[in-house]
């Protein structure tokens, strides 16, 4: 017996609704696959209000990202590179956008970071990373990433970011 209700919806699906169809067509011209994760990742880098975090196996929209500023270059580190902190620093203080692959590897001196521990001393916006007081730009921007779709975050981790 049927109910009289069709459960079967065959309106605009959430990228439709996210995205406008100009942003989909420069995504595809810039080599964007027109699959569902690819495009739906590329809105999340896009729409962000808190940092973001990639789950991202092909590598695909966080490239997209960087041909996408190129007024910025954008510097790509890992928490398993020695030279990681003085990459943040330079970001943090400068304002340019910094890529942290291979992001299961945490490490938690991004904490201040992530929960945007900011204060005001005599007109400079300072963040303190580690035991160094940092200036911080208003225009810096950090984008979190990894390959490895099986991974699990702790939920702290997931509150604090932009997750997909």
């Amino acid at each position: 017996e049927s109910s009289g209700i069709n459960a079967e919806y065959g309106g605009p699906g959430q990228t439709e609704y996210l995205s406008n169809a100009d942003d989909r067509l420069q995504w595809q011209a810039n080599s964007l696959p027109a699959d569902d994760l690819c495009t739906e990742n590329a809105i999340m880098l896009k729409r962000f209000n808190r940092y973001p975090l990639v789950i991202d196996p092909p590598g695909r929209p966080l490239s997209l990202y960087s041909t996408s500023t190129k007024e910025k270059k954008i510097t790509k580190s890992s928490f398993l590179d020695d030279s990681f902190k003085k990459n943040l620093e330079s970001a943090l203080r400068f304002g340019n956008p910094i890529l942290v692959q291979d992001c299961e590897n945490y490490d938690a001196i991004l904490n201040p970071v992530l929960n945007r521990e900011l204060r005001r001393t005599g007109g400079r916006v300072l963040i303190t990373i580690g035991d160094q007081d940092i200036d911080f730009s208003p225009s810096f921007t950090i984008f979190l990433s990894t390959r490895d779709p099986s991974v699990e975050f702790p939920p702290d981790l997931c509150s604090r970011v932009t997750f997909r």
